[in-house]
């Protein structure tokens, strides 16, 4: 009997079996990538789905009459009427509130000559709110003709008949002089509104103040409406409060005599703290 022959081959199954966990297959390289190309189509149908919705969504608010504009509502209007406005800023009955270019709305609106602003947002379904701030006259100046002046020392418009205003008029400037030098001459009617405050926190009435002439010196010269006629008052250019101060304690005094001044000096340069009055001759 013949003994079966062997042979001797080299094995080394640590090697190959590490070869084996390395070595990735065909299906696992290619998953990652499928993975990635499906979320992409995903995301692409998803956006094209979505774009397409919004332009349905635009084209749908902007031709629906649901938002016809059937009213704008105004607030803040003492001067500008309602219909002025209107027509300035181009709203119209019908309008698409989706549509209309409310900022130059409101631009035109700020055309009208007492209007400092106008905000105008949208109220759905169908109105338009028209917040408007109005310029506030303190004075009327008198510039070759006579201009009113508001609050915050702006000079807005020529005034008019139909303004309707009874504010202290502002004499000692010319057009001249404005278009020469306006810088100084606009501090000039900053101290007029400093005046007109200080008259009326010491308790004067404002109505009575009647004029106010600026002076080449830098003062002031006011006529006060009295129930006995114009009472003339020179006031100096510093410390006002002060000075009405001593006008309406010289006014009381005076009441209580039963005395009353044509003219009151409070700015005497020789004797600051003296006050001088040319009283109203008495009838008997």
């Amino acid at each position: 009997m013949t003994e079966p022959a062997w042979v001797r081959m080299p094995f080394r199954p640590e090697r190959a079996a590490a070869a084996r966990r390395t070595e990735p297959s065909r299906a696992s390289r290619s998953h990652p990538a499928a993975a990635a190309l499906g979320r992409t189509a995903l995301a692409m149908l998803l956006s094209a789905a979505l774009s397409a919705g919004a332009w349905q969504a635009f084209r749908w608010s902007t031709t629906t009459r649901l938002f016809s504009l059937r009213e704008v509502r105004f607030s803040g209007l003492s001067h500008a009427t309602e219909a002025d406005l209107l027509a300035r800023s181009g709203l119209h009955p019908g309008a698409n509130l989706m549509v209309v270019d409310l900022a130059s709305a409101a631009r035109a609106m700020e055309s009208h000559p007492w209007v400092v602003s106008a905000r105008l947002s949208r109220s759905l379904p169908a109105t338009v709110v028209a917040e408007v701030a109005e310029h506030r006259p303190a004075a009327q100046v008198q510039l070759g003709g006579l201009y009113l002046l508001d609050d915050e020392g702006r000079v807005f418009k020529r005034a008019g008949p139909e303004d309707g205003v009874d504010v202290p008029l502002v004499t000692g400037l010319s057009r001249d002089a404005w278009l020469r030098d306006r810088g100084s001459l606009q501090l000039r009617l900053y101290s007029v509104l400093r005046l007109l405050e200080a008259w009326r926190a010491e308790g004067l009435p404002g109505t009575s103040l009647e004029e106010v002439r600026l002076e080449e010196d830098g003062g002031f010269t006011a006529f006060a409406r009295e129930p006995a006629g114009l009472q003339e008052v020179r006031l100096g250019a510093n410390d006002l409060p002060l000075q009405l101060r001593r006008l309406a304690q010289l006014r009381a005094a005076l009441a209580r005599r039963g005395e009353r001044a044509a003219r009151i000096d409070l700015d005497s340069q020789a004797r600051p703290e003296w006050v001088s009055a040319q009283l109203v001759p008495t009838v008997r």
